[in-house]
């Protein structure tokens, strides 16, 4: 293999008849649970923690149907539109096989999280108190997906484009044959780790007004997975021209999210005065 790093690990951390455990799934699960015990930490003087159970609940509900559904329509929509119930459905029907819900997008969990936290759960929340609980939910988002592109790379999934320097990783279960390519799974999840360090590590996140770090987050998150898509494979069979549909969609979704924010924080002022 000259050299390369050849990533051949089992997609599993513990396999046999009855369960099986894959690495994704370990770390989506301690992904989502840090996220969850930060947030109520953060929030503990401002906010019940029956309403951050419950909310926090219905927010995973939504990014995980936002996910699938980004997925299949964005992603896939040849096959899903052809085979329209197994978007909803964990089965393979033409074979009546259980597959599980394998494809989500996190554009489209970003989506349906900020469909739900500015439609739903910014309502009976002071200006200062939501923005709050934005910033944290951004934040720590970050160690979130961070673990999830970890996840990725256990499944030889999201591969990146051929290269040829000593750091590039052969992929030999990926479906793209044994050529050493970018280990973006990777390169992402360090970005986004390194930019939570950054972010958590310095005392001027405490000076900042409520909602100021939402910004600086989402606009550095979404211009660095802007970048990182160059380095990609083609994921999707639709065809978006001179950008991937990674591109296309971090533009829309942040167009999205400075459109409610700005919306929100004036109408929220209003309220409170």
């Amino acid at each position: 293999m000259n050299g390369f790093f050849v990533s051949d690990f089992s997609p599993f951390l513990y396999e046999s008849n009855l369960i099986s455990i894959r690495y994704y799934s370990l770390f989506f699960g301690i992904g989502l649970f840090y996220l969850f015990y930060k947030i109520l930490m953060d929030m503990a003087e401002d906010i019940n923690r029956d309403i951050i159970e419950k909310n926090f609940f219905n927010l995973v509900i939504f990014i995980l149907i936002g996910s699938r559904l980004f997925h299949c329509l964005f992603y896939e929509y040849g096959y899903y539109s052809e085979n329209f119930l197994e978007i909803f459905i964990p089965f393979r029907l033409e074979t009546y096989e259980f597959i599980g819900f394998r494809g989500l997008s996190s554009h489209g969990g970003l989506a349906g999280g900020l469909l739900y936290i500015f439609f739903v759960f910014r309502k009976n929340l002071k200006k200062e108190i939501f923005f709050k609980f934005l910033d944290s939910l951004v934040l720590n988002s970050l160690i979130f997906i961070s673990l999830i592109r970890f996840g990725n790379f256990f499944n030889s999934e999201i591969i990146g484009k051929k290269c040829a320097y000593f750091f590039c990783v052969i992929f030999p279960y990926s479906g793209y044959g044994l050529v050493p390519r970018h280990p973006v799974q990777l390169y992402e999840a360090f970005f986004y780790l390194f930019i939570f360090l950054a972010f958590a590590m310095t005392s001027n996140k405490k000076m900042a007004s409520p909602g100021k770090i939402s910004i600086y987050l989402i606009t550095l998150t979404i211009f660095g997975r802007f970048i990182l898509e160059f380095f990609k494979e083609r994921q999707s069979d639709i065809d978006v021209s001179f950008i991937n549909m990674g591109q296309f969609l971090s533009l829309i979704l942040y167009f999205l999210f400075l459109v409610l924010y700005s919306y929100y924080y004036k109408e929220l002022d209003k309220q409170n005065n």
